[in-house]
């Protein structure tokens, strides 16, 4: 996904590549581990940074407690102005219109997993009021938002950016393990192959040892459900064991 960078095309360079994140820790975090030039030349940004941004201030949807963490923070921080509870916001690059914004290309790095719902409805205005940057999105958990796990009565905003912003992505890698009914195995998928179910059995060598053999035992260039999956591979495991 980093591949662009690392290539001689100016487009992808110097910031125009954005590694947004979901909160200011974790900008903080990464700007930290990710230290080698190459990463460096690409612009830290936030969710938060991003959409107020591109969207205009007052844009952002802030999760629920964010602004009584934020304000304790500034309390806490007396004259100095905030206490870094939520991060350092020295850490965020610059947002500069005409220099490294609007960005050819944004890495959305696991916005929404086990965080806030509201991760999702920022990123639909980051690119309504970024249209031409391609988004990828990191580690997401998609599956749950296309797959109805929020429920739409408790999350309107939420739910009415699926069928009109993310079910148009494309999935381009994809590794799901799967452990069920007796079988083990993956769904997986790398663009533009298509989707592949993975039968994991254990068998033994020509030395005697034993080893873990994968086998793919369906494709499709639609993606199976999990349930379809985990029939491939019991039929497949079965008709092994016949």
């Amino acid at each position: 996904l980093f591949a662009p960078m690392f290539l001689d095309d100016p487009s992808y360079r110097e910031g125009k590549t954005w590694l947004i994140f979901p909160d200011l820790k974790e900008c903080e975090l990464a700007s930290a581990e990710w230290a080698g030039a190459r990463y460096q030349t690409a612009t830290f940004t936030t969710i938060e940074a991003t959409t107020e941004h591109l969207c205009g201030e007052g844009s952002y949807d802030a999760p629920w407690g964010s602004a009584l963490v934020s304000g304790v923070s500034k309390i806490m921080g007396g004259k100095d102005g905030d206490a870094g509870l939520l991060g350092d916001k020295n850490v965020l690059d610059t947002l500069v219109e005409g220099e490294n914004s609007p960005s050819a290309l944004s890495l959305v790095i696991q916005p929404g997993n086990g965080g806030p719902v509201e991760d999702w409805v920022n990123l639909e205005k980051v690119h309504l009021s970024s249209s031409a940057s391609k988004m990828v999105i990191v580690n997401g958990a998609l599956d749950k938002v296309r797959g109805g796990y929020y429920p739409g009565v408790f999350f309107p905003k939420l739910a009415a950016t699926v069928d009109r912003f993310y079910k148009k992505f494309e999935s381009v890698f994809y590794l799901k393990p799967i452990s069920d009914k007796g079988v083990y195995g993956w769904l997986y998928r790398v663009y533009p192959e298509p989707w592949q179910v993975v039968l994991q059995t254990v068998a033994e060598d020509k030395r005697g040892q034993m080893v873990i053999q994968d086998s793919v035992v369906y494709t499709s260039d639609e993606r199976p459900s999990y349930n379809d999956a985990v029939a491939k591979l019991v039929a497949a495991a079965n008709g092994q064991s016949q």
